[in-house]
């Protein structure tokens, strides 16, 4: 009897489930022809008839009516930023300032929403002359710090993070930044801890007087890492300046109106990963792509919303601000893909 039983279950017609019913829900909100979604049906195995009762109850049904609003809103608003994105299509490289004025940096790129690299500003910062993996060795190779540790083990590395935050001491970390490798790295992420185990360190930055606030505790970030080290695809929730203090880094820029393009499925990471898509305009279901190397004393303005993919082309020490002096509360009001 039960043998009979599970043969019967094996040969029983394929059935629509809520997880079927989403998808034939997000096709037709997509804009999928509803022949085609019964054909597909139908290519599963279930019954003709069966997949257009199916099509139609969805249709008809008020919940999907109720999201068949939204969807038309969401498609003005991917309206609006496609016009956005034709006209920036101009727009080939990112622009090169040389001690810029502080004014004119929030007219025209802080309050335009637009990326700018910059130069001359930190020059005469100690960290310049001193800070090397000799230094940093000799003069606090004692110190325990925290950073990401066995990255390379973990496709989802950025997203997964925290789970790769260790304490080890200084010179081991230091050790492994000497061969090429994407399986280490110290972040903006484990600042909490090194503010505190490196110090001595901020005595060697200076400011950049118009540009930053003072404000106690927002002096930035440090990011330490070998040749090789990825952050793959995702924005930020403010606007960023990202420096080097040695080595470069080579940055790949997509506007934040290419989101439509940018595979958003959660939180503020891409699905495109660590894949670095190739410089140029948009082709396809490709965004518009800007790359940029920031060079020892080269500053990158990265504004809020603006997607961004990290390569260390060397050995690579450098730090992140955000304490502009202007509003740069992006953050506390976002509540979208998994944020929480």
């Amino acid at each position: 009897m039960a043998s009979g039983k599970h043969k019967f279950a094996r040969n029983a017609a394929p059935t629509i489930n809520d997880d079927l019913r989403l998808r034939i829900a997000e096709d037709l909100l997509l804009g999928a022809d509803r022949d085609l979604v019964i054909q597909r049906l139908a290519s599963m195995g279930i019954s003709g008839q069966l997949a257009q009762s199916e099509v139609e109850r969805a249709e008809k049904s008020p919940y999907f009516k109720a999201a068949g609003r939204l969807s038309a809103r969401l498609k003005k608003r991917d309206w609006l930023l496609a016009n956005q994105a034709k006209l920036a299509m101009g727009v080939t490289e990112v622009p090169r300032r040389h001690k810029l004025a502080a004014a004119d940096f929030f007219r025209d790129f802080y309050h335009a929403h637009r990326p700018v690299l910059l130069s001359g500003l930190i020059d005469h910062w100690p960290a310049r002359e001193k800070w090397s993996l000799d230094h940093l060795h000799a003069q606090h190779g004692f110190a325990l710090i925290r950073a990401q540790w066995e990255r390379e083990r973990d496709p989802d590395y950025e997203v997964n993070s925290t789970a790769h935050g260790e304490t080890r001491p200084f010179a081991e970390f230091l050790a492994r930044l000497r061969t090429p490798n994407n399986d280490v790295y110290m972040t903006a992420n484990n600042h909490d801890h090194n503010r505190q185990a490196l110090a001595a360190l901020w005595e060697d930055v200076g400011g950049i007087p118009g540009y930053l606030s003072d404000e106690p505790g927002r002096d930035g970030f440090l990011w330490i890492g070998p040749k090789g080290t990825i952050t793959p695809w995702h924005h930020d929730l403010t606007n960023n300046l990202l420096l080097q203090i040695s080595g470069t880094k080579r940055v790949l820029l997509a506007a934040s109106h290419d989101i439509a393009l940018m595979r958003n499925s959660r939180h503020c990471f891409s699905d495109w990963g660590g894949e670095a898509l190739p410089p140029g305009p948009a082709t396809g279901q490709r965004p518009a792509i800007l790359s940029v190397d920031i060079a020892p004393g080269d500053i990158l303005f990265i504004p809020v919303g603006w997607w961004h993919h990290v390569e260390a082309l060397d050995v690579t020490i450098g730090m992140s601000f955000t304490n502009f002096a202007a509003d740069n509360d992006f953050y506390s009001h976002y509540d979208s893909y998994g944020a929480h």
